[in-house]
C-alpha cells in the first residue's frame, strides 16, 4: 500500500475547507427561505433563530475531499476498498437519521436503532475492536466481546459531538482540534486511512468554523454532530496490531472534552433518575455561563481544555514528554489566568 504524500493530505485539507467556505453562505440563504430554522427554547443558549442544516455542507464537502484523496493515491483505495463500504453505508445511515431529526424530529429510541445498524454495517464490513491493552496484563483478544464493546464505543463516540453542541462554535472548534490531533497521530505512527479522513474533517471543521463561531449564522444539527462523532469513532478503530499499546489510548485523550461531557451527561441523568438520553440544560458550558463566565470565555475553556488532550497524546505517541509537558503547564497557567481575570472583573462590577 502506497503512502499518500503530504502534498496529498494538504490537497485534501485545502479543498475540504474551500468546499465548505463557499457552499455555507447559499447554504444559510435557503435555510432562511425554507424556515428550517432553530428556534430559541428555554434549554439553547441562542437568541435569533438561526439555520440548523450545516451538516449537509459538512458531509458533502467531506465526501467530495476525501474522494480526490482517494483519487491521489489509487492504491490507498483499493487497500482499504472492501471494509470502507460499511463505513461509507453506515456514515450515510446515521447522517440520514440526523438530517431526518433536523427536518422533522426522531425519537430517541429510533436515533438507536438506526446508530446500531450503522455499527453492525461497519462490523459486518470487517471493522471492529478486537483486542484491548491492559497496563499491568498486557494484550487482551476481545473475541465475542469485540462485538458489544464496539457497538458501545460507536454509539458513544457518535453522540459525544452531539452532547456538546450546545453552543455557538463548541462542537465544530472542538471538532478541529480533534480532528487535527488524528492528522498528527495519523502521519507520526503511518496510518494512512486516518490520516486522509482526518484531513477531509479538519478541512471542512476548520472553514465551518467561520460561521459557526459566535454569533452563529448556521448550526451543523444533528446530521453534521453525529455524522463528525460516526468519523472519530471510525478513526479510532483504525489501529494495526502493532499499535495495540495505544490503540484507544489516543482516541480517548484526543476526544477527552466531549467524552467527559458525554460521561457526566450520563451519570448526573442516571443519579437523578432521568432519561440520559432526555435533552436538558445542565451540560458543562451551561454551568460555566451561570458561573458568570461570558460566551466566548466558555467556548475558549473548552478550547483549551481540548488542547490540552491533544498535547496529552502528542507525548504518548513521540515520547517527547519533556517540552510537551512544559506547553501542558502554560495551557493550564492562562486557563486559570483566564478564569481569575473574569471573576476579578465580576467582582469588580459588582462592587461597582
Amino acid at each position: 500500500m502506497a503512502q499518500t504524500s503530504l502534498i496529498g493530505y494538504f490537497l485534501v485539507i485545502a479543498l475540504g475547507f474551500y468546499l465548505t467556505y463557499i457552499l455555507t453562505p447559499p447554504l444559510v440563504r435557503f435555510c432562511r427561505r425554507r424556515g428550517l430554522l432553530d428556534h430559541p427554547g428555554p434549554r439553547k443558549v441562542h437568541t435569533e433563530a438561526t439555520p440548523r442544516l450545516g451538516g449537509v455542507v459538512l458531509l458533502l464537502s467531506f465526501v467530495t475531499a476525501v474522494s480526490v484523496g482517494f483519487l491521489w493515491n489509487p492504491d490507498l483505495w483499493e487497500f482499504f476498498r472492501g471494509r470502507l463500504t460499511g463505513v461509507i453505508l453506515g456514515g450515510l445511515v446515521v447522517f440520514g437519521v440526523g438530517l431526518y431529526d433536523d427536518l422533522k424530529e426522531v425519537k430517541p429510541s429510533t436515533k438507536l436503532f438506526w446508530q446500531l445498524v450503522a455499527v453492525v454495517l461497519v462490523i459486518i464490513f470487517g471493522y471492529r475492536i478486537r483486542f484491548f491493552n491492559l497496563p499491568s496484563y498486557g494484550l487482551v483478544q476481545l473475541g465475542f466481546f469485540s462485538y458489544p464493546l464496539t457497538a458501545i464505543w460507536f454509539i458513544g463516540v457518535s453522540n459525544t459531538v452531539n452532547l456538546i453542541d450546545g453552543l455557538d462554535g463548541l462542537a465544530t472548534g472542538v471538532s478541529v482540534i480533534v480532528a487535527l490531533t488524528f492528522f498528527a497521530a495519523g502521519i507520526i505512527l503511518k496510518i494512512y486511512l486516518t490520516t486522509l479522513l482526518a484531513a477531509g474533517l479538519l478541512g471542512v471543521c476548520l472553514a465551518f468554523l467561520r460561521y459557526n463561531y459566535p454569533p452563529a449564522k448556521i448550526f451543523m444539527g444533528d446530521s453534521g454532530s453525529l455524522f463528525l462523532g460516526y468519523m472519530f469513532a471510525v478513526m479510532s478503530i483504525l489501529w494495526p496490531k502493532s499499535l495495540a499499546a495505544i490503540a484507544l489510548t489516543v482516541p480517548i485523550l484526543a476526544l477527552g472534552v466531549p467524552i467527559i461531557e458525554t460521561l457526566t451527561t450520563f451519570f448526573r441523568r442516571t443519579l437523578r433518575k432521568q432519561k440520559f438520553y432526555v435533552a436538558d440544560n445542565r451540560h458543562i458550558h451551561h454551568f460555566l455561563l451561570d458561573l458568570g463566565l461570558s460566551r466566548r470565555l466558555t467556548l475558549w475553556l473548552f478550547y483549551l481544555t481540548s488542547m490540552l488532550f491533544s498535547l496529552l497524546v502528542m507525548a504518548l505517541i513521540t515520547q517527547n514528554r519533556n517540552l510537551l509537558f512544559l506547553l501542558v503547564f502554560f495551557l493550564m497557567a492562562f486557563v486559570l489566568i483566564l478564569i481569575l481575570h473574569r471573576w476579578n472583573s465580576a467582582t469588580n462590577s459588582t462592587r461597582g
